[in-house]
């Protein structure tokens, strides 16, 4: 019986140390360094799909409802730091984006000193290649595994 208790014992107590060794997740809501958020919406269903991408790579899936985020990629730090000084190289100031369709596509970047939102869609708007290819570039990323 001491034997017993003694396994069950150990058992419990590499339970603990197991789970304590367990990595914790940014949340992107609370990171306080450069990010970017970015996703699309709209159509029938008017479903939204949203993702944040923080400067150390990670990738998250973000529940607009609840604002769980779900770690859907970790890139490596070489492209994190290359998609992020192609935001910065964009000035998206400059790019008076602001208007929705039907079906919209959105970016904002969030960094100590600059804010920055652009958002598209509408079809008779002309959209700047840089902007739909970092687009394109960020979506690509949630789709990896």
């Amino acid at each position: 019986m001491n034997y017993f208790l003694g396994v069950l014992f150990f058992c419990v107590v590499c339970l603990f140390l197991l789970n304590s060794c367990k990595t914790t997740l940014t949340n992107p809501e609370k990171y306080e360094k450069t990010k970017v958020y970015f996703g699309n919406g709209g159509g029938f269903t008017g479903k939204l799909n949203e993702f944040c991408m923080l400067d150390n790579g990670d990738v998250f899936a973000i529940n607009p409802a609840s604002r769980e985020a779900i770690l859907r990629y970790s890139a490596p730090k070489s492209e994190a730091k290359s998609i992020f000084q192609s935001l910065q190289d964009l000035e998206s100031k400059k790019y008076p984006y602001d208007k929705p369709g039907n079906m919209y596509y959105w970016l904002k970047y969030q960094s100590d000193t600059d804010t920055s939102y652009l958002i598209w869609g509408d079809e008779a708007m002309k959209v700047d290649k840089k902007v739909s290819n970092l687009y394109e570039q960020l979506v690509a990323l949630t789709k990896e595994q």
